[in-house]
């Protein structure tokens, strides 16, 4: 498949193009320049072109960030096909030509040259870039979704003599994909670095350097998975203006777009409230989870037995789920690989159906073992079970009176069908019902 990378200064449109191209609201847009440091790929569409399509954080000297955005333009521009160079047509910006003569050193790839912001009428601000003979100037507003017909025409001219490349082996809504959460700087980028094995996202000390969230193509020993690397998620009272507000909003949204979520922990804190309420939200959004201790060679061991036994207890008692836990040093690459193949084991039983047989046996074992209790001298009649979904596990359960079920009851049962059917880490609903008498109309 064709590929497009889009690159320019900082606040020149490059994420509100990206998110118009992808169809969603992708990419955080804001006037603030530097949002965007990592590149981020998505499938972008113009009428019936297709192409995956990367954007790019802007360069700018006042950030101690500069040389690795840079190096992440560099990979894309190596990898990509055709190039949007895109400008704030607004404003005549002289880095604008030092950027030009960087990118005419840099590739001999073709680049169409995009002005932005051009609601009202096409600038003459561009002009001053005429002297590289790039293609275009194409004249559009990404907001506004003007001079898209534009864009087509030129893009189309270019590819012409392109070879289109291969599709994609699998389609992007049914490869699963992971989220990695946790609170900020327990390194996260550094992990889906190290299974990268590139320097793929920016990594820091400093918390807070991944500002969005990131969907990253990842083949698995031959499987395609998309990688959501997010935001790190810090305690509410601690988000300092709405900016972190909105990136907290993306990895909160990341959580929703996955199949699997990773929690992330740093071993030297161990798990607290924060990341108690993270594993909350997924498991109510039905999403299968492991928990991922880093830094692991940093912890005694002496320490190290003491740490598992503490989470594991949080998990029963917190989060009323047995969760997976695996422990890996992403600065050292330990173990990250078993963090994947954990992911794949606990999709695979998110997808798993059981046969109506087998449940009813299962759920006649589970009442004779534990009976309910006499409600007010009436028995609990459970009579039927059967799987209504997937990703999450559902089921419907008929029973005569489902209204008087004590909670801690259904909790045996549910976590009876997790440990007969599926493995740690899978969330299972279970929906109570009445059965109907067929001679009551």
């Amino acid at each position: 498949m064709l590929k497009i990378v889009i690159i320019g200064l900082p606040n020149a449109g490059k994420s509100t193009l990206f998110n118009r191209l992808v169809g969603r609201k992708a990419a955080v847009v804001s006037d603030i320049p530097g949002v965007t440091r990592d590149r981020r790929e998505g499938i972008g569409r113009i009428s019936d072109l297709e192409f995956k399509v990367i954007d790019t954080g802007g360069w700018n000297d006042q950030t101690s960030f500069s040389l690795q955005v840079i190096e992440q333009i560099e990979f894309s521009l190596s990898s990509a096909d055709v190039v949007f160079f895109l400008v704030d047509a607004k404003v005549q910006n002289e880095q604008n030509k030092e950027f030009a003569k960087w990118l005419k050193r840099k590739t001999n790839k073709p680049v169409i040259l995009i002005a932005n912001k051009c609601e009202s009428h096409k600038s003459e601000n561009v002009d001053y870039l005429q002297f590289f003979n790039f293609i275009g100037p194409v004249y559009i507003s990404a907001e506004h979704n003007l001079g898209m017909v534009d864009l087509y025409d030129a893009l189309a001219g270019v590819i012409e003599g392109l070879s289109e490349g291969t599709e994609l082996p699998e389609s992007e809504s049914i490869r699963l994909r992971i989220a990695i959460i946790g609170r900020p700087n327990v390194g996260k980028s550094t992990f889906l670095n190290s299974l990268l094995a590139e320097n793929r996202l920016i990594v820091s000390s400093e918390p807070g350097t991944t500002r969005d969230s990131v969907d990253i193509s990842y083949d698995h020993n031959g499987k395609l998975i998309t990688l959501i690397d997010t935001a790190g998620i810090r305690r509410k009272a601690n988000v300092v203006d709405n900016l972190e507000s909105r990136f907290v909003e993306k990895s909160i949204e990341s959580i929703k777009r996955s199949h699997v979520v990773i929690l992330m922990l740093d071993s030297l804190l161990g798990i607290e409230q924060q990341d108690l309420s993270i594993a909350e939200a997924a498991i109510k959004g039905g999403k299968g989870i492991i928990i991922v201790l880093n830094k692991w060679d940093l912890i005694g061991k002496d320490d190290r037995s003491k740490l598992i036994k503490f989470v594991k207890q949080q998990e029963v008692t917190r989060l009323f789920l047995e969760v997976p836990t695996v422990t890996i040093s992403a600065l050292k690459g330990m173990r990250c690989g078993d963090v994947i193949d954990k992911c794949l084991e606990v999709s695979e039983s998110l997808n798993k159906k059981i046969s109506t047989a087998k449940l009813n046996n299962w759920l006649i074992d589970a009442v004779e073992k534990h009976s309910h209790p006499l409600i007010k001298g009436r028995e609990i009649k459970m009579k039927y079970i059967a799987q209504i979904g997937t990703k999450p596990p559902a089921f419907s359960l008929v029973c005569n009176v489902p209204e008087s079920v004590d909670e801690s009851y259904k909790r045996y049962l549910t976590n009876g069908l997790r440990k007969n059917f599926f493995v740690e880490g899978v969330p299972v609903r279970l929906l109570l019902k009445k059965n109907k008498n067929p001679y009551v109309k």
